[in-house]
């Protein structure tokens, strides 16, 4: 099926100068808000990771020393 009337398609109006330069420090700042929320971020997951972390790190010093002393009673 075929229309009848054709439309034309418009041209986009350019803006001026003075518009580009608001609107790229507009979304720069949209950029450094974001991120900071995204560091704010990364510090809680660091937060919350931590602990488990330094809980893993210290069994396996436990399971290494406990090998360690195993072998060398074998000596």
């Amino acid at each position: 099926m075929t229309t009848t009337s054709e439309q034309k398609e418009e041209t986009p109006k350019l803006i001026s100068k003075e518009e580009y330069a608001q609107d790229i420090k507009a979304r720069w700042k949209i950029v450094v808000r974001e991120f900071k929320d995204f560091m704010v971020d990364v510090k809680k997951l660091i937060d919350f990771v931590k602990p488990y972390v330094v809980k893993a790190v210290d069994k396996v010093k436990e399971i290494y020393n406990t090998l360690k002393t195993k072998f060398n009673k074998k000596d």
